[in-house]
C-alpha cells in the first residue's frame, strides 16, 4: 500500500510542480551515477517543497531526511509512505538522539539498494540565495554509510535549487546537479584521522554546492545581484545568468510596480475565492515566511483540485456537462491570468 501511495504522490506532485512554476530548468542530471548509492546534498531556500522538487526529478527512488518533530502520530504512516526519514537533532534533546539508530539503519538500507537520499546540508532553511554555512552532518553520514558498505562507492551529488521568486508561483526555478563526489576518496583519511576526513569532505561538498548556485557566496554586490534574479531574465540559462551576475554585465532590473495591474489580478481572485481565502487564512497563521512557497504549492496539490471538482460537479448538475466543463476551465484560466498579472505587476510583496 505504501508503495502505491509513493507512486501516486510522486507522479502527481511531479505534474503539479510543472504547473506551479513558469519554467523548470534542469541542468546536469546526467551526472547522477546510475550504479552507485547517491546522497543528494541540497541547499534549502524553501521548506518541504525543496525535497519534493529533488525527489520529483530524481531518476532514482529517493528518500528525504527531515526533522523528527514534523513526524506527528497522525501523519507518521503517510510520511513514511512518501519516504521521509525522521532525524533527531541535539536541539530536540540529547535523550532523543538514541532514537536515530533506526532512521540511520533505514538510510543505509536505501543506499545499499542504490537508491538516493536527500539531505539539506545547511541544516535549516532560509531565503538567502547564497550557500549558508553547511554542517558536518552530510559528510559524517556519508562516511559512516561508506563504513557499512565498503564494497560500494557512495557518491555525493551536490544540488542547487535556484528560485527566481521564493514565494510566488509561475516564476522560474533552476535545479542544477554538480559533479559527483566519491566518498571513498576521503575514507582512508577518515579512518586514520576522523575529524580531518570529515572536514575535507565537508569542504568538497560546499564547493560542489556553490557551483550549482547562481550566487555562491554572500558578497558586497549581493543586494544588487538578487534584484536581477527576476522574471525579466528568466529566458537566460543557468550558466548564462550566473556568468552575467558574476561579471556584472547588463541584466534587466524590475521597472516600477504597476499597482493597476496588481489590483486587477487581485480582483480576478474572486472567481477562485474559496481556496484563495483558505490559503490566506493558513498563511496568516504561519510566522516563518520561508514556508509560504511550500504552502502555496501544497494548496495547488490538494485544495485547488478539490475546488475545481466541486465546481464541475455542481455546474454540470445545474447546467449540464458542457457548461460544467466550460465553467471549470474558465476558473482554471482565470487563476492563471490572476497569477500572471500579479507577476507582471512587479509588486514584490
Amino acid at each position: 500500500m505504501k508503495n502505491l501511495v509513493y507512486f501516486f504522490i510522486s507522479n502527481y506532485s511531479k505534474l503539479i510542480t510543472r504547473l506551479y512554476f513558469g519554467k523548470v530548468e534542469v541542468r546536469g542530471i546526467e551526472r547522477i551515477p546510475k550504479e552507485h548509492p547517491v546522497i543528494y546534498s541540497v541547499n534549502h531556500q524553501n521548506a518541504f517543497m525543496d525535497a519534493l522538487i529533488v525527489g520529483n526529478l530524481s531518476p532514482k527512488i529517493t528518500y528525504s531526511i527531515t526533522r523528527a518533530d514534523v513526524f506527528k502520530p497522525l501523519f507518521k504512516w503517510f510520511m513514511d509512505a512518501i519516504k521521509m526519514i525522521p532525524i533527531y537533532r541535539i536541539r530536540d534533546g540529547y535523550d532523543q538522539l538514541a532514537k536515530n539508530e533506526e532512521p540511520f539503519k533505514k538510510i543505509n538500507e536505501a543506499l545499499n539498494d542504490s537508491s538516493a537520499v536527500t539531505i539539506f546540508s545547511e541544516g535549516n532553511h532560509g531565503n538567502d540565495y547564497y550557500l549558508r554555512s553547511i554542517s558536518k552532518g552530510s559528510a559524517r553520514m556519508a562516511l559512516e554509510a561508506q563504513t557499512k558498505m565498503k564494497q560500494l562507492d557512495v557518491m555525493i551529488v551536490p544540488v542547487g535549487i535556484n528560485y527566481y521568486h521564493h514565494q510566488r508561483p509561475l516564476h522560474k526555478v533552476s535545479v542544477v546537479y554538480g559533479n559527483a563526489i566519491s566518498v571513498k576518496l576521503y575514507f582512508d583519511l577518515y579512518l586514520e584521522h576522523g575529524a580531518k576526513g570529515v572536514n575535507q569532505l565537508k569542504e568538497a561538498i560546499a564547493e560542489g554546492m556553490k557551483s550549482c548556485l547562481l550566487i555562491p557566496e554572500n558578497n558586497l554586490t549581493y543586494d544588487d545581484q538578487i534584484k536581477k534574479i527576476n522574471r525579466l531574465n528568466e529566458s537566460l540559462s543557468f550558466h548564462e545568468m550566473k556568468e552575467q551576475l558574476t561579471t556584472q554585465e547588463a541584466l534587466h532590473t524590475m521597472s516600477k510596480p504597476n499597482r493597476s495591474i496588481y489590483f486587477l489580478g487581485k480582483v480576478l481572485g474572486i472567481f477562485n475565492f474559496g481556496p484563495l481565502l483558505l490559503l490566506q487564512i493558513i498563511l496568516g497563521g504561519i510566522k516563518d515566511i520561508v514556508f509560504y512557497g511550500s504552502i502555496k504549492w501544497a494548496t495547488a496539490l490538494i485544495i485547488f483540485p478539490i475546488w475545481y471538482f466541486l465546481i464541475w460537479v455542481t455546474s454540470s448538475y445545474l447546467l449540464g456537462a458542457q457548461w460544467g466543463f466550460a465553467i471549470t476551465l474558465s476558473g482554471v484560466s482565470l487563476l492563471y491570468l490572476r497569477q500572471y498579472l500579479i507577476k507582471w505587476s512587479n509588486v514584490q510583496h
